[in-house]
């Protein structure tokens, strides 16, 4: 029999197989559902009898219930895999499968990882276990409240950390502000007429990742995503000014780092797997 692991990221679904069939590849996340993937996926390797999902949404005892950047065409995932094939199934949001990855990583039980790629997000490990909340909404820093923006984000508001410190919101301000080109933070910065995008995704990463340890109060902070893997110098940013906007006693002795893993939203669903 083989496992599969999925991270259905905003851009795109990357996927791994492993057991007596191995495969590993991507497609565009919008090219395609979660239920017509793995329809896919069991068509062409029929032995498939686990599956876990790192999902870039909202999502609740197997069920998405919420999700911004991506197309849904099975929200009841979980009961689908069993009913139409008889498979279990798992679905995480996918940054709690990234800080589940980065515990590991980093060998802590107390951590907190942010990841700015297309949206923004957070995943919390306490004690060593994600911390989900009531509904498994725990760790929605990017739909925080923040300030009003001459738009809205996929999740409907016009106030979210998200519009300013992702990539989505960076190519928002962008097109607002006449900038064009790609949303790269070192280009923003030395034209006079965008550097004050690059200036407030800085400030905004940096509120947000005060309210996360004010709040949570981690033992690291690991920042991750596609575009803090783009602009690593970010992270110092944070590291110099966390103590202007976090409780002065939330950031003693914290740690702030740069994750050291390629793709931690798929290792985390990896993770998964072991518990189905």
């Amino acid at each position: 029999m083989s496992r599969l692991a999925i991270d259905a990221g905003g851009t795109w679904l990357r996927y791994e197989l492993s057991g007596e069939e191995e495969a590993c590849g991507k497609i565009p996340s919008h090219s395609m559902g979660l239920g017509a993937f793995i329809a896919s996926m069991v068509e062409n390797h029929g032995d498939i009898d686990a599956v876990a999902i790192s999902f870039a949404g909202q999502v609740h005892d197997g069920v998405i219930i919420s999700s911004p950047n991506l197309p849904v065409d099975e929200p009841e995932i979980e009961a689908f895999a069993m009913a139409r094939y008889g498979i279990k199934l798992r679905i995480e949001n996918d940054l709690n499968c990234a800080a589940l990855a980065e515990s590991v990583y980093w060998n802590e039980t107390s951590l907190a990882a942010i990841y700015a790629g297309t949206g923004l997000g957070s995943g919390i490990i306490e004690k060593g276990e994600i911390l989900h909340g009531w509904r498994s909404l725990a760790g929605e820093i990017g739909h925080v409240p923040y300030k009003k923006a001459p738009f809205r984000c996929g999740c409907g508001k016009d106030n979210c950390y998200e519009l300013y410190t992702s990539g989505s919101g960076l190519q928002k301000w962008m097109a607002h502000e006449g900038c064009s080109g790609t949303p790269d933070l070192a280009r923003l910065r030395l034209d006079p007429k965008c550097r004050r995008i690059a200036e407030m995704f800085d400030e905004a990463l940096t509120s947000a990742t005060a309210t996360v340890v004010t709040l949570l109060n981690p033992k690291i902070v690991v920042f991750g995503g596609g575009v803090i893997a783009e602009n690593p110098d970010v992270v110092q940013k944070v590291r110099e000014r966390i103590g202007e906007y976090a409780l002065a006693a939330s950031c003693e002795d914290l740690r702030i780092e740069m994750s050291g893993i390629e793709n931690a939203s798929l290792e985390g669903a990896k993770l998964l797997l072991d518990t189905i």
